[in-house]
């Protein structure tokens, strides 16, 4: 599985149109969930952030918002921040751009927001550019790695809190595959951040 954790600045120049950090002097750093909300995953995980007053930016799929509505309202009332993810998942390298476009407008009937991350960061860039009409389009700088079966739940954290700096925007995964290893992790990657003095931000 051939991934970067910390996004090269070449991919940043490629796709101009999408937001891979957000610079600051203030050690301001971006969590973001991909890919929810699902039930016990997504439940945990704000159990978590609340508990260690965390806020975070949560890119949702619409299938799944559909599925679960009282989650979705959960994390707004706990002051988060929602992303539209496309209504199924959709690969934009491998669809139709007229496709891709109705998926993320289907997606727009249950996730009223201007952020959009394309899933698995591939997109077209003609697709990137249309888009960037009506969304901030949220790409990211670490990647925990919290989706490869061949990490554990210590070199998640590590991939994590090694490659953040101010104005890093990470991801994580609240869905199936990823999620007890994301649930392990996360304590422990927010706590060793905080002590490195990062401040958690949502992205608006």
């Amino acid at each position: 599985m051939n991934y970067f954790i910390k996004t090269p600045k070449i991919l940043h120049s490629l796709y101009k149109d999408a937001v891979w950090v957000l610079p600051n002097s203030q050690k301001e750093i971006y969590l973001t969930f991909d890919d929810g909300p699902i039930k016990v995953i997504t439940e945990k995980c704000l159990d978590i952030l609340k508990e260690h007053d965390v806020k975070a930016t949560f890119f949702c799929v619409g299938a799944n918002a559909e599925k679960n509505p009282i989650i979705l309202d959960r994390i707004l009332q706990d002051g988060h921040v929602v992303g539209n993810h496309s209504f199924n998942h959709l690969k934009g390298w491998s669809t139709d751009n007229e496709a891709y476009f109705e998926n993320v407008r289907k997606c727009d009937n249950l996730i009223q927001s201007k952020l959009f991350r394309p899933p698995y960061g591939k997109a077209k860039r003609s697709q990137l550019k249309v888009l960037k009409e009506n969304y901030k389009i949220i790409m990211w700088d670490v990647l925990s790695g919290d989706f490869d079966p061949n990490n554990s739940a210590e070199k998640i954290v590590k991939n994590t809190v090694d490659n953040t700096e101010s104005g890093s925007i990470i991801v994580m995964h609240d869905n199936e595959n990823c999620g007890d290893k994301m649930l392990i992790s996360l304590p422990q990657i927010i706590v060793k951040l905080k002590e490195k003095g990062f401040l958690f931000r949502t992205i608006q």
